[in-house]
Parts: structure tokens; sequence; C-alpha cells
């Protein structure tokens, strides 16, 4: 399977979804008949071309409905609707609410139909469920590991869980609000585990105030986190109308479950 082509593919829808996409124009430009490119890529992605343009383009509709003050008629206009009532017909079917409806709402649950990258072993995600909250600035006490790659910090983070449930302070972080935070843009990479309770005693991270993205794991197996946090970083970041801020991604860890928090901010616009 040739996933460059079909990322190419990809590529142009994405940069033109405010424009008009002529299907048989983009074969022509990638050299490929139009019939086969687009049976091609339903076979793969169980979807056909013009829905995957219809649904990226109300995905990135909902944000923008959620994240700006812009006239729902000039939102439909910008992505290909000629009137507000197909605009909203479209969009209530895709997400169960229609636009005015979302924006009355106070809630800031967001649904986000992904970009597809083929040759990802997240290429078949249908949708990602996220929230977006803000925080006030607070304090992790705990115990941190550090290494200059990612193998060598994954390596050193399940030693270090060794070691606390050993001594019995993991029991404690538990007991107390359990928190970990990974820097990755920091040499080297640092990861620290703990709770708010102040123990000068320990290492310490002060988290800042401000937005943030929130990603449920569905567990606690540090597997299931790794794996959550390269689905942010290679699928999420390529398909909002958001970008992640620098460092920490925070893990927020409940009985049964972990919920990652990303910083975030609006891309600025070229």
């Amino acid at each position: 399977m040739n996933y460059e082509l079909l990322n190419e593919i990809i590529n142009y829808i994405e940069k033109n979804l405010t424009n008009n996409i002529d299907i048989k124009k983009l074969a022509k430009k990638l050299g490929l008949n139009d019939f086969i490119m687009g049976r091609v890529f339903s076979i793969v992605t169980n979807i056909s071309i013009s829905e995957y343009i219809r649904k990226r383009r109300l995905s990135l509709a909902f944000e923008e409905l959620k994240l700006t003050d812009n006239k729902i008629i000039n939102i439909a206009l910008k992505y290909g609707y000629d009137s507000h009532i197909s605009f909203s017909r479209s969009f209530k079917k895709e997400f169960g609410i229609t636009p005015s409806n979302l924006r009355k709402t106070k809630e800031e649950n967001y649904k986000l139909f992904p970009r597809i990258k083929f040759g990802s072993e997240f290429q078949s995600k249908n949708i990602i469920n996220y929230e977006i909250k803000k925080i006030n600035g607070f304090t992790i006490y705990g115990k941190s590991v550090n290494a200059k790659t990612f193998d060598d910090l994954h390596y050193k983070i399940r030693k270090l869980y060794n070691e606390l449930r050993e001594n019995g302070t993991y029991e404690r972080f538990l007991k107390s609000g359990y928190y970990a935070l990974t820097c990755y843009n920091n040499d080297p990479l640092i990861y620290l585990v703990g709770s708010k309770l102040k123990d000068n005693n320990l290492d310490s991270y002060d988290v800042k105030k401000g937005e943030y993205a929130i990603f449920e794991v569905g567990s606690k197996n540090q597997k299931d986190i790794i794996k959550t946090i390269k689905f942010i970083n290679e699928i999420y970041c390529g398909s909002t109308k958001l970008e992640i801020k620098e460092d920490p991604y925070i893990e927020c860890y409940t009985k049964d479950n972990c919920y990652i928090y990303v910083p975030i901010e609006k891309k600025k616009q070229n």
C-alpha cells in the first residue's frame, strides 16, 4: 500500500478544507485515475473521500463555534454550506446537536473527527472525545526521574513505580491525590509522580494556570497512558484548531482511570 501517496491526498484536502476541492483535479495532480483513487481510499478507510471532507469540515466548524464568536452563517459559508439550514441539518446529524444549541451549552466537551494518517496505528480512529477546562496553578510534590531518550525514560518510570510501591510512598500518593507529569521538551526528559500534599523533602514542580485539553485513557496502565500520549501528539495535534503549548503533560489518576491534561492555546493565524 502506497501510504505516502495516500497521505499526499490527505495533505491536499487538509490545506483546502475552506476552499472548493475538486476530486478529479486532485487525482490529476497526483497522476491518478479519480475512480481508482476514490475506490482505494474507501477500501482502506471505510469512508469515501467526499465523506471524509464533510466530516473534517464539520469537525473544524464545531471547534470554531466553541472557540469564537463568529456568526453561525459565516462559519457555515466558510466550510462549504450555502445556508444556515443546510449547515444546521448536517451538523445535527453528525454531532446530535444544532450549532445554535452548541453555542448555548456551558459544557466544554468537544467531539473531533480526526485527520487520517495512513500507516499509523491510529488510522482507524473515528472520533476524538475530549474536554477543555481552565485550571488554577498548583504544585506537585513527589519523586522524579530523567533521561535523554524516551525508551530510557519509560524504563526508569517503571523502575520508579516499583520502588515507590515497595517503600509505601505510592500508597501515600494515592490517598492524598495522585498526579504525574512529563516534560517532553526538557533536556533531559523529566517525569515526576506525586501529589499536592506539600513535602519539602520531595522534588516539586509548579503547574501553571491555564486552559488544558483533557483526554480519558480508560485505565491506569502505563502502556495505555503512553499510547494515549502518542495519539495526542501524532493525531490530535494535526486535527485541531488548537495547539499544544510547552510542557508539562499532566496525568491525573482516579481509582481506576487516568486523565491526561495537555496545555493548549489557539493556533496563530498566518
